[in-house]
């Protein structure tokens, strides 16, 4: 029995990762890896697949975009087994992997799967009120940015700063709660993003200051005029939007966010960018939650900091004030 099953997603940086596959498999072999390969066929079949392999004894590993990782993490985790779950980043987006500290990077993924280390990090959990569940280990958010990730799941059209900008034209804000360990929101947001690791759409930091080892989310609630959010996007990619005047930062253990009105159905919430419905939806961070395969030190936060000259969880403040001592 091979002791690694690769779940890949042939529709994986919209078709384009057959090069990726290949040089995948060509690394593991070259690295005298015993696995064996299984292709997702549908949507949700990698949380099927991921489930059973575990079961049956393999360390899963999930070679794709979020999409694929989250799938494949959630089914390795349900399946009870304790199977060690690694990924092997091949996406348009890949903020699963390097919320692990994974760089996009195939072949220094299967490396790091060589190497073997493994260690204990939180998970996310989310369940909305339609009793849809999923783990997970970037964001959970909720208005705007849920309604990106819905277009982008389901339209053909994979420009994403188009579907942003066209999803903003058309957005209205509305009035939210969201219940926090010891603090309530109330009023209008653009989004809640619920923040286990600090990135999501392909390494926007709207949390910056999420840490998967501190057993605590990170939570960022924004309400900015659209034309004004528009402009904060490359503030976001280069990790510089904290602290903001129109953002409302909390930390808490567990997180439930519901519509103001009731009757009001217009926000879906996401995790990793998996639609899971409409609010309300509650989440809990669970400390030391689940073991990965990853890599000893955090290699995307070191390329982050060799590009921009910082980190991505030091903020604004701490930048400024560093340049000031």
């Amino acid at each position: 029995m091979e002791d690694y099953a690769i779940i890949y997603n042939p529709t994986a940086k919209s078709g384009e990762a057959k090069e990726d596959l290949e040089y995948a498999f060509k690394c593991l072999n070259e690295l005298e890896i015993s696995y064996k390969a299984v292709e997702t066929e549908y949507d949700g079949h990698a949380i099927e697949l991921a489930s059973q392999l575990a079961k049956d004894g393999y360390r899963v590993i999930a070679a794709g975009g979020d999409g694929t990782a989250n799938q494949v993490l959630h089914g390795t985790i349900i399946s009870n087994s304790g199977a060690l779950c690694g990924f092997i980043p091949m996406g348009s987006g890949n903020d699963i992997p390097a919320a692990l500290g994974y760089r996009a990077d195939v072949k220094r993924a299967c490396e790091i799967i060589a190497e073997g280390f493994s260690s204990k990090c939180d998970i996310g959990y989310a369940k909305t009120d339609s009793d849809v569940e999923r783990y997970f280990l970037g964001i959970g958010s909720q208005g705007f940015d849920a309604e990106v990730a819905r277009r982008s799941n389901e339209e053909k059209e994979k420009d994403y700063n188009m579907i942003i900008l066209t999803a903003l034209r058309e957005w209205e804000n509305k009035e939210i709660i969201v219940k926090m360990d010891n603090d309530t929101f109330e009023g209008e947001a653009n989004l809640a993003a619920v923040g286990l690791s600090g990135a999501y759409g392909g390494g926007m930091f709207i949390c910056q200051r999420a840490n998967i080892e501190d057993g605590l989310f990170d939570i960022s609630i924004v309400n900015i005029d659209k034309v004004k959010l528009a402009k904060q996007f490359r503030r976001m990619y280069n990790a510089t939007l904290l602290p903001h005047p129109d953002i409302s930062e909390y930390r808490s253990k567990k997180v439930r966010v519901e519509m103001r009105i009731p009757e009001d159905e217009s926000y879906f919430c996401q995790v990793d960018g998996e639609v899971l419905g409409r609010l309300p939806v509650t989440y809990e961070c669970i400390q030391n939650g689940y073991e990965f395969i990853r890599p000893k030190i955090n290699e995307f936060a070191e390329e982050f900091k060799q590009k921009y000259g910082h980190y991505m969880w030091e903020c604004w403040d701490e930048l400024e004030k560093r340049k000031k001592n």
